[in-house]
């Protein structure tokens, strides 16, 4: 039992031994195990120092080639915003005196324009007689030259207007009252010549061709006489021609067209006047010594002169008168003795009636004479209108021209405004915009950029603005 207990305790303290060293040799491998892993570790932990040490000499490479940029962004920043500076600089100071050189020259023109056209206005109210006294003392004025030397034309127009109107209504007045003593004068005169031509007709009694002749000088002095001008007024032996100048034939004679005389009216119309003499038969009655021998010889002088109408009447002249001239319903039957063709009147009542329906118009020296003194009158008039119409285009022409110029004026305060506006507009994005130049300049200067002495950055007009440019215009830096 003893013995068993010696061997249990022998036993029992050798398995403690054993179990000792058993477990010491586990601690020990344990323990080698773990100075193994840290040796391990701390090799991987100087490796991944060493990598970090590279990674951080690369980065801080990285950093100072970044900063090397920045400062040659920055130089070159300097020197375009300093550039920048001086062309915007001079630019806006020439556009400062072109502006201020502009609006001074617009407003001494502004004021120069008003004047001239408060005169202008003035001028166009008053009668000729005020505008001679206004404009002689406007002309004390050097800046009133320009518009002078427009209505000095207007000026002499109105005064030649306002003459011929005086003329006119004076001619006029003269003309109504003189009219009747002229008419009497006339037939007097007529009479005078109806005497005379008595004694010419009996010169001229058996010759056709120059009775003819004879009446046709008696025309032609009586058209002169009365202020009508040949080549003017009338047109005398002139053929009349068709639109290709060619000489017109008569459908029924074949013969040219050739009327003793072509009367031009101011309206644009003409007629026709042929002398027709009739002094054989009248002659004949004249000298008849028996009633019986008169009443034939009386017979056959209102024959004669129903003939001259019949063969007029056949001529048609009015058909062949081309536009643009328009003939009258009518032609004229001259008849230079007018003692004949009042003889001729008192048997036949009807004669001129009866003409007249062929479209020829009978008439002696004295009904031909007052109408070619009306006629003469409607052509002076018709001048007087003309000059009068010329007068009034001028005048239109001249407001025309001033309506014109005000236009002008007040297209260049236009366009004055518009070159503020854009020039305000420019400088806003110039300084005060969110895009401008001033921006990344500011910001240049925030980060240390040096100003030039003497010309530092102007800054935004709005306070809030200036903040929020602070706020959101920052630089990148090498750590972002």
């Amino acid at each position: 039992m003893l013995t068993y207990l010696i061997f249990l305790v022998t036993g029992m303290a050798a398995g403690l031994v054993i179990g000792h060293l058993w477990g010491h040799g586990k601690a020990v491998a344990q323990r080698n195990a773990i100075l193994l892993a840290k040796a391990e570790a701390e090799t991987t932990h100087a490796r991944e120092i060493a990598e970090l040490r590279a990674e951080a000499g690369r980065a801080e490479a990285a950093a100072e080639s970044r900063i090397r940029a920045l400062e040659a962004e920055k130089a070159m920043l300097d020197t375009r915003l300093a550039d920048d500076r001086a062309s915007h600089a001079r630019e806006i100071e020439q556009r400062d005196a072109m502006m201020k050189a502009a609006e001074q020259q617009a407003s001494e023109r502004a004021a120069q324009f008003r004047e001239q056209l408060d005169m202008a206005r003035e001028q166009l109210k008053t009668t000729a007689a005020d505008l001679l006294a206004a404009r002689t003392a406007d002309l004390n004025r050097a800046n009133v030259r320009d518009i002078d030397n427009v209505l000095q034309p207007l000026r002499q127009h109105i005064k030649e207007m306002k003459e011929a109107m005086d003329a006119s209504r004076d001619i006029n007045i003269r003309n109504t009252a003189s009219l009747h003593q002229a008419i009497s004068d006339i037939m007097e005169r007529t009479a005078g010549i109806g005497a005379e031509a008595d004694k010419l007709a009996r010169a001229l009694r058996h010759e056709n061709k120059t009775q003819g002749n004879w009446g046709e000088v008696i025309l032609s002095e009586l058209l002169d006489s009365q202020g009508l001008k040949r080549g003017i007024n009338y047109e005398v032996q002139s053929t009349i021609v068709d639109k290709n100048g060619r000489p017109v034939l008569n459908e029924t004679t074949d013969k040219r067209m050739i009327p003793d005389v072509i009367l031009h009216y101011s309206d644009n119309k003409d007629l026709i006047i042929d002398a027709k003499v009739s002094l054989s038969a009248y002659l004949d009655y004249t000298g008849a010594e028996s009633e019986e021998a008169r009443e034939d010889a009386l017979r056959r002088h209102v024959k004669s002169i129903r003939a001259h109408v019949k063969e007029l009447a056949a001529k048609d002249y009015r058909r062949y008168i081309l536009h643009p001239r328009q003939s009258l319903d009518y032609v004229i039957m001259f008849v230079p003795n007018e003692a004949a063709l009042q003889l001729a009147m008192s048997v036949e009542p009807t004669l001129w009636r009866d003409a007249m329906k062929e479209g020829v118009f009978i008439s002696g020296e004295c009904n031909l004479t007052a109408a070619l003194r009306i006629i003469h009158l409607a052509w002076r008039q018709e001048v007087q209108a003309q000059s009068q119409r010329k007068v009034f285009e001028e005048a239109n022409l001249l407001i025309g021209r001033v309506g014109d110029f005000y236009k002008t004026f007040t297209d260049i305060g236009a366009r004055i405004d518009k070159a503020k506006e854009a020039f305000t507009d420019s400088a806003n994005k110039l300084i005060n915009g969110r895009q401008s130049l001033m921006v990344p300049a500011r910001r240049l200067r925030d980060m240390g950029a040096k100003e030039k002495a003497g010309a530092p950055l102007p800054e935004p007009e709005s306070e809030s603005l200036l903040t929020e440019l602070t706020d959101t215009t920052s630089l990148p830096t090498a750590d972002t």
